[in-house]
C-alpha cells in the first residue's frame, strides 16, 4: 500500500453512465414492441454513452513520487514522469478535465523528443489539487 495520493473521477460521469443504460433499456423496450431502424441506431448510441461514462468513472489517478499513474478498465496502467510533462493545463468546456502534453519514453527508458503526446484525464473531485502537484513539479 502507498501513501500516494489517489484522484477519482467525479460523480458525475456514473450518473451520466446510469443515464445512458436507463435510456438504453429505454430504446430496447421500444424495439422489443416493434422493430424500428431509427430506434436501433439510438439503442446504439445510447450504449455507446454509457459505456464511455462507465470507463471514464472507473479511471483512477495517482500522483507518485516521479509521475502520473492512469489506471483504466481494460487498458494497460499508464505511467508518465514528471520529466517527461511539457505542459499540464484544465481543458474542456461541460466537465473540464486535465490534458497533458508529454514526450513518450522508449523500450530503452529514453525520452524520445520527436512527436508529443496528449492524454486526456477525466474530471476529479480535487482537481485543482491535482492540477497545482502537477504543475508545480514539471521542469522548466
Amino acid at each position: 500500500m502507498t501513501d500516494a495520493p489517489v484522484f477519482l473521477p467525479r460523480t458525475t460521469y456514473r450518473l451520466f453512465a446510469l443515464g445512458g443504460a436507463a435510456v438504453a433499456l429505454l430504446f430496447l423496450r421500444e424495439i422489443l414492441s416493434g422493430f424500428s431502424l431509427p430506434s436501433l441506431f439510438f439503442l446504439l448510441g445510447a450504449i455507446a454513452f454509457a459505456l464511455i461514462h462507465v470507463r471514464w468513472a472507473l479511471m483512477r489517478l495517482e500522483l507518485t513520487a516521479d509521475g502520473v499513474t492512469v489506471r483504466a478498465p481494460m487498458q494497460a496502467t499508464t505511467q508518465i514522469q514528471f520529466r517527461q510533462i511539457i505542459t499540464c493545463e484544465e481543458a474542456g468546456r461541460f466537465m473540464p478535465g486535465v490534458s497533458l502534453v508529454y514526450w513518450p519514453v522508449s523500450a530503452e527508458g529514453i525520452v524520445v523528443m520527436d512527436v508529443p503526446r496528449t492524454l486526456f484525464l477525466p474530471a476529479v473531485a480535487r482537481q485543482d489539487e491535482l492540477l497545482a502537484a502537477l504543475q508545480e513539479r514539471i521542469p522548466e
